[in-house]
C-alpha cells in the first residue's frame, strides 16, 4: 500500500512541475507597436512591426550604440499570411501581448474597410483591443514609426506619450481605443473617428541616429481626426472643431476656449469641468439635434485690462467663453454632416431613447444626420482669475 502511494505521489509530482509553455527570455522578440499599410499595385498588406532591442534599453553603458527599437517589414494577402512572413526574417518569435500602439495608413485606411482589419486582432487572444489606434497621415507607416525621438527611446511610446498629454491639455485629441472602434463598426448609429499622426522635418535624418544630433529636430505631431463612413476613411477634421467629439462623447478633461478681451486682444479660459448631453428625435422625417453643454472653469491669460473683480465683465467672458465652445461644437458637427458620418452616435442616442423611430430611420440614417438640424446650448461659469485680479497695466 506504501510502495503504490507513493508512486502516486511521484507520478503527481512530475506532472504538475514545470511550465509547458516555458519560453526563455532571449529567444523572444517583445512587439511594441505594429503598423498596417496596403501596396495596391501588388494588392499587399505591408505589417510593420516594432520591436525593443533589450541591449539598447538597458543601463547606461551597456549598449552598443546602436538604436533603441528595430522595425521589421513583411508582406502578405492576408495580415497573418504577413505576420507569419516575420518567421523568416526573425530569429525570435514574436510577442504582441505588449503591444502599445497600432497605425494604419491613411491610404489602406480609404481603400479597405476597417472591419476587415480588426476581425483580425479580435480573433487573435494574444493580442490586446485596449490599445490606442492612430492613422499615419501624409507620411508612410513605417517613416512616422521609425522617427527617433529625442525625450524617449521607444518611438512608439513617444507617440503615445504625446497622445496621452495632448488628451490631458488640449481637449482636441484623445485615446480611441481598438475596441472602440470595432463597438463603433458594429453599430448602425455611429462611426469611428480616428486621430491622425504626422511627421515634421526631415525625413532623411529622422530616422537616424543624426536626428539626435541637429538641434532642428524631426518629429511625429497629432494631425487632425479621420473621419470613417462604413468603415473607409472619407475626410478629415482639424483644428478647433475636432474638440466637438471629445465633448460629446464626455470625453475631454481640459479645453481652452480663446475668447476676445477687446477689439485686438484675447484672453483664455481654461475649462476643467465640461458634461455635455445630446438629445436626438424625428419629427416629419427631419432629425433635430440637441447638445447642451456645461461647464467651469478660471482666466488663465488676460491681455487687456478690463477690470475683471466687476461682475459684469465677468459675465461678458462668461458670455464669450458660451459662444465660442457653442461654436466649436457646431462647426464639428456640420463638418461630419458633410462627410455624411455620424462619429459622434447620434444614432445609437436615438436607438435607445425612440426605438420605433430609429427602426424606421436606421437604413438611411447617414442620410437623415447629414440634414438634421443642430441647436448647441453651452453655459460657462468662470469661478477664477488665477493668481491674480488686477490685470498688468497697458
Amino acid at each position: 500500500m506504501k510502495n503504490k502511494l507513493c508512486f502516486i505521489i511521484i507520478i503527481l509530482f512530475a506532472t504538475l512541475t514545470g511550465c509547458s509553455n516555458y519560453k526563455e527570455l532571449n529567444t523572444l522578440a517583445i512587439v511594441v507597436g505594429m503598423g498596417i499599410d496596403y501596396i495596391p499595385n501588388k494588392e499587399l498588406y505591408k505589417v510593420i512591426i516594432q520591436s525593443i532591442v533589450p541591449s539598447e534599453n538597458a543601463a547606461q553603458g551597456t549598449g552598443s550604440g546602436g538604436t533603441p527599437v528595430v522595425s521589421f517589414i513583411s508582406t502578405g494577402k492576408t495580415l497573418t499570411e504577413a505576420l507569419q512572413a516575420n518567421s523568416r526574417i526573425l530569429s525570435r518569435e514574436n510577442i504582441f501581448s505588449h503591444i502599445e500602439l497600432v497605425i494604419l495608413g491613411e491610404q489602406l485606411a480609404k481603400k479597405e474597410s476597417l472591419n476587415f482589419l480588426f476581425d483580425f486582432f479580435e480573433r487573435d487572444a494574444g493580442i490586446r483591443v485596449n490599445v490606442p489606434v492612430l492613422i499615419a497621415r501624409g507620411s508612410s507607416v513605417k517613416m512616422t514609426m521609425d522617427i527617433l525621438p529625442t525625450t524617449d527611446k521607444v518611438a512608439v511610446r513617444s507617440i503615445v506619450g504625446k497622445l496621452k498629454s495632448a488628451s490631458e491639455q488640449t481637449g482636441e485629441y484623445g485615446e480611441t481605443k481598438m475596441y472602440e472602434i470595432i463597438e463603433n463598426l458594429s453599430n448602425f448609429g455611429s462611426e469611428p473617428a480616428i486621430h491622425g499622426i504626422s511627421v515634421k522635418g526631415s525625413k532623411k535624418t529622422g530616422t537616424t541616429k543624426a536626428n539626435y544630433e541637429d538641434m532642428e529636430k524631426t518629429y511625429t505631431t497629432l494631425n487632425g481626426t479621420a473621419i470613417f463612413r462604413k468603415g473607409k476613411l472619407v475626410g478629415w477634421i482639424d483644428g478647433k472643431r475636432s474638440k466637438s467629439i471629445q465633448i460629446i462623447h464626455n470625453k475631454i478633461k481640459v479645453t481652452d476656449l480663446r475668447i476676445h478681451c477687446d477689439k485686438k486682444r484675447f484672453n483664455t479660459i481654461k475649462v476643467n469641468r465640461l458634461k455635455s448631453q445630446s438629445k436626438v428625435d424625428i419629427k416629419n422625417n427631419q432629425v433635430l439635434i440637441t447638445v447642451t453643454a456645461n461647464g467651469s472653469g478660471f482666466i488663465n491669460e488676460l491681455l487687456c485690462n478690463k477690470d475683471i473683480s466687476k461682475r459684469d465683465v465677468m459675465k461678458e467672458y462668461e458670455h464669450e467663453a458660451e459662444s465660442e465652445l457653442e461654436k466649436a461644437i457646431k462647426e464639428g458637427i456640420v463638418a461630419a454632416q458633410k462627410m455624411k458620418s455620424d462619429v459622434f452616435g447620434f444614432g445609437e442616442i436615438l436607438r435607445y431613447t425612440h426605438l420605433n423611430k430609429w427602426n424606421k430611420s436606421r437604413q438611411q440614417w447617414n442620410e437623415l444626420f447629414s440634414r438634421a438640424k443642430i441647436n448647441v446650448h453651452a453655459k460657462i461659469d468662470i469661478e477664477g482669475t488665477g493668481m491674480r485680479i488686477k490685470p498688468y497695466p497697458y
